[in-house]
């Protein structure tokens, strides 16, 4: 599924709310048509929580939304989104590594069945201590500042059996879908 605030971008654009199966047709017709690009009615109905089928879209059927919402590709959508100074009132549920203690644990999960628990250890590095059906695995160390629920978590850095893996985006389609701190 989408993250809610991608969910709230699409229902802006297509001028209504989407609460039927049928709304997935013509959003479809509508993404064809302003984009040259066709998504299926099942894939926007999957998308959109109307099929249960957890499972990641393509990386064209995210392009194609981006486009639609009037960006290049589903990367810049999403940096887009995640810069300061995103024009929204509200209050965002979030976890500041600055805010943390040494040994403080966050538990997180994301779409589909994604589950991992981290450990912080200074800094702003994590010691992956749980991993559940994610490319994290338990034993890595991650370099992350913000947990955002319903935002992708944007990792800096991995670090695996002493390797730098790069940087990893955790929830990149649907966000972090729970976000909390464990207490000890």
């Amino acid at each position: 599924m989408l993250s809610p605030i991608t969910v709230q971008h699409i229902v802006s654009k297509f001028g209504k709310p989407i609460r039927y199966p049928l709304d997935c047709v013509a959003l479809s017709v509508m993404i064809e048509n302003e984009t040259g690009e066709r998504i299926s009615t099942n894939t926007l109905k999957r998308l959109l929580g109307f099929i249960d089928e957890p499972r990641e879209p393509r990386l064209y059927t995210l392009d194609t939304i981006a486009k639609y919402l009037g960006y290049d590709n589903w990367d810049i959508y999403w940096l887009s989104i995640n810069k300061a100074g995103n024009s929204e009132f509200g209050k965002l549920e979030e976890i500041n590594a600055g805010d943390l203690l040494i040994n403080d644990k966050i538990e997180f999960q994301y779409s589909p069945d994604r589950k991992v628990t981290i450990e912080f250890i200074g800094g702003f590095l994590f010691d992956v201590i749980n991993a559940e059906n994610s490319k994290l695995q338990t034993g890595d160390q991650i370099e992350a500042q913000h947990f955002f629920l319903n935002y992708p978590l944007l990792i800096n850095n991995v670090v695996r059996n002493g390797k730098p893996l790069g940087t990893f985006t955790a929830g990149k389609v649907s966000g972090i879908t729970m976000l909390k701190k464990l207490t000890n």
